[in-house]
C-alpha cells in the first residue's frame, strides 16, 4: 500500500512541476471561439504567453499604453518576458533547449537557421494555412509582392515566421551614422567626403573638449556596418560573394584597411575606449549627456536630446584610399522572423489575428514610432486634408523617450508594415 501511495505522491508532484512550465497553463490557454472581423477578436478573455527583445530604452512592455490598449480592444492578454537584447538570444537558446518555451515570439529577430531547426522539430509551426484563413492584412501584402513570400518561406517550403515589412524609403537605408554638424561647423572644417577628412574632423572633436566622445559605439559592429562602404564592402557578416566566388571578407585587403583605421581611432582615444565592454544603454547615456560627436542609430533623437539633435546630420557615404566609389549599405525591406508561434500555443487563430492588425495601415500607425498609437492621445493631425501630423510629446519627456514608453517598436523589430502612405 505504501509503495503505491509513494507513487501518486511522486506523479502528484511531477504535474505539478509540468503545470508551472511556460505554455502549459490551459486554464489561461482554453480554447475559444474566434471572431472572424472586428474586435475583439475573442469574447471571452484568453493570455497568450510571449517572449521578445526587449531595448534597454524601452520601459516594461506591459506597461505600455498601445500593449494595454490593445489588449482592451481584442479581449487578449499577453503575459510578457523581455530579457534585454543583450541576453535575448542566450535566453532564446535556453528556453527552446529546455523545452520550456512560450505560445509565441514577437520582435525576436529568429534567424532562418533557428527557423528552419526549430520548424523542422515541430516546435515552430507553419504558418500558410493560418495566414490565409486568419490573416487578411498580411495575405494581401503577400499577394501584391511576391518577393515577400519568397523572402520568408525556408527551403522545405513552409513559413515559419513572419517578417517587419518596410516601405519607407528613407528606412531602406537602415539605421544611419550621426555626426554633430554644429561642431563641425565651430571647428571651421567641411563635410567630410573621405575618411582621412572624416579623421580629421573627430580629431578637431576631441581637442574641442577632453570630455567628447568622438566616435561612440557598443560592440563595433554599428560603426563597422556604416563605415565599411568606404572601404568597398558593404555589410557586415564575414562571408560574400564577389565575382560569384565566396570569399572570406576579414582576409580581404579591404577589411585589412578598415582595421587599420579602426585601430588608429582607438589608439588616438577617437573611437570610445569603452566599445567593447559596454552596452547599449550606456552608450546611450553618454549621448543624452552630449559627449558623443559620431554615433549609429535610426535617428539622432534615438541617442542625444531631442532639442540638441538637430545640430547632428546624415554622414553621406565616404571613400578612401582603397575605394573611391560612394557606398552605403541598404535592406531588401524585410526584416526576417520578428513573429513565430510554437506548439504550445492554444488558440493559433486568435494570435494570428491578433498580429495581423499591425500589417494593416491602421495598424501600423496604432504600433509604429510614425505617429504612434492613439490618434488624439498620442498624435494627431495638423491639416483639415491629413497630409501632415505630429507626435503629442508630454511635457519634460523627448520624442525618443515618450516612444519608448508607448510601443516596442521604439527599438525593436516588431511584426508590423511601414507603409509610405501612413502618416
Amino acid at each position: 500500500m505504501f509503495y503505491f501511495l509513494f507513487l501518486f505522491v511522486i506523479a502528484t508532484l511531477i504535474g505539478c512541476t509540468d503545470s508551472n512550465k511556460m505554455g502549459n497553463d490551459t486554464d489561461n490557454n482554453k480554447q475559444v471561439t474566434i471572431n472572424e472581423t472586428g474586435f475583439p477578436i475573442v469574447d471571452e478573455q484568453i493570455t497568450i504567453e510571449m517572449v521578445g527583445q526587449k531595448n534597454p530604452i524601452q520601459a516594461e512592455w506591459k506597461d505600455m499604453s498601445i500593449i494595454q490598449e490593445y489588449e482592451e480592444m481584442t479581449n487578449i492578454h499577453i503575459e510578457w518576458e523581455t530579457p534585454s537584447g543583450d541576453g535575448y538570444t542566450e535566453r532564446f537558446n535556453l528556453l527552446l533547449a529546455s523545452g520550456d518555451y512560450p505560445d509565441a515570439f514577437f520582435g525576436g529577430a529568429i534567424s532562418t537557421a533557428d527557423q528552419m531547426k526549430y520548424g523542422s522539430e515541430g516546435i515552430f509551426l507553419p504558418l500558410e494555412d493560418l495566414i490565409e484563413e486568419y490573416a487578411p492584412n498580411f495575405s494581401k501584402l503577400l499577394e501584391e509582392n511576391p518577393d515577400l513570400r519568397r523572402n520568408i518561406t525556408t527551403p522545405d517550403g513552409h513559413i515559419y515566421a513572419l517578417p517587419t515589412v518596410i516601405d519607407v524609403p528613407r528606412d531602406l537605408t537602415g539605421p544611419k551614422l550621426w555626426i554633430n554638424k554644429k561642431w563641425i561647423d565651430e571647428a571651421g572644417l567641411d563635410m567630410p567626403k573621405t575618411v582621412e577628412d572624416l579623421y580629421q574632423i573627430l580629431k578637431a572633436f576631441h581637442e574641442k573638449d577632453s570630455e567628447i566622445i568622438p566616435v561612440g559605439s557598443s560592440g563595433l559592429d554599428d560603426i563597422k556596418y556604416g563605415l565599411m562602404g568606404a572601404f568597398g564592402y558593404l555589410g557586415n557578416n564575414n562571408l560574400n560573394v564577389i565575382n560569384d566566388e565566396v570569399v572570406f571578407v576579414p582576409a580581404m585587403d579591404n577589411y585589412k584597411e578598415f582595421l587599420k583605421f579602426m585601430h588608429k581611432l582607438y589608439s588616438e582615444g577617437l573611437l570610445d575606449q569603452e566599445t567593447f565592454t559596454q552596452d547599449a544603454q550606456q552608450l546611450n547615456a553618454k549621448g543624452q549627456n552630449m559627449r558623443l560627436g559620431l554615433f549609429m542609430d535610426a535617428g539622432a533623437f534615438l541617442k542625444v536630446p531631442e532639442e540638441e539633435s538637430w545640430d547632428y546630420v546624415a554622414l553621406p557615404p565616404l571613400t578612401s584610399s582603397i575605394n573611391d566609389k560612394l557606398m552605403w549599405p541598404s535592406t531588401s525591406g524585410v526584416i526576417q522572423g520578428t513573429f513565430a508561434l510554437t506548439d504550445k500555443i492554444q488558440n493559433p487563430e486568435a494570435a494570428m489575428r491578433w498580429v495581423d492588425y499591425f500589417y494593416s495601415e491602421e495598424g501600423s500607425v496604432f504600433i509604429g514610432t510614425t505617429g504612434g498609437g492613439i490618434e488624439g492621445e498620442d498624435w494627431e493631425w495638423t491639416d483639415e486634408t491629413k497630409t501632415s501630423w505630429k507626435q503629442i510629446i508630454p511635457e519634460g519627456k523627448s520624442m525618443a523617450e515618450a516612444n519608448a514608453e508607448r510601443t516596442p517598436a521604439a527599438g525593436t523589430f516588431v511584426p508590423h508594415y511601414m507603409s509610405k502612405e501612413c502618416p
